[in-house]
């Protein structure tokens, strides 16, 4: 009975071994469902970058350009300021009023020339999309997934499902040819 015991013992130690040393194949089924980081695909791919850095250069023009004149008009209201004490009211009115004009046309253009910023970027954005479409589409027929969705419109998912870097390097790599 002890031998038994034993040999019961025996087996049941190397039964898990046994076990998980044979080698079976392993199938992972690709799911047909896949997340991209729509934002990612855009800022992380080499035409988003490119595209980005001229923004912020275009950007820091700009930031430079509205600097300047701020103190180039704080210069002419202290003038401006300092002429009020010497010249009649109407004549400072006057003043004032071109002034005035002259900011709000100053404001104006600026404002018009970050909107061209935001224009020129979402025109761009638009491009890319619409080049990476037929690539996206021929990606995830290769890989047999049959719904692609933004990763901002997924509550839950397992990590193996987000295939935005993946994306982005073939992206980058059909983009360049």
């Amino acid at each position: 009975m002890f031998c038994k015991k034993i040999l019961l013992f025996l087996f049941m130690i190397n039964v898990p071994s046994l076990v998980l040393s044979q080698s079976y194949p392993v199938y992972k089924n690709t799911s047909s469902i896949a997340i991209v980081d729509q934002e990612a695909l855009f800022s992380k791919s080499d035409w988003g970058k490119k595209t980005l850095k001229e923004i912020e250069e275009r950007v820091a023009i700009l930031s430079a350009e509205n600097r300047s004149i701020e103190k180039m008009l704080e210069f002419e209201e202290l003038s401006l300021t300092e002429k009020r004490k010497i010249i009649n009211k109407t004549e400072f009115d006057l003043l004032a009023m071109k002034f005035d004009l002259k900011v709000k046309k100053i404001r104006e253009n600026q404002a018009d020339k970050q909107y061209k910023i935001n224009i020129h970027l979402n025109e761009s954005r638009k491009i890319f999309f619409d080049k990476i479409t037929p690539i996206l589409l021929n990606y995830i027929d290769e890989l047999g997934v049959e719904v692609l969705l933004n990763k901002d419109t997924v509550a839950l998912a397992s990590l193996g499902s987000d295939i935005t870097n993946a994306v982005i390097n073939v992206i980058n790599d059909r983009l360049n040819n």
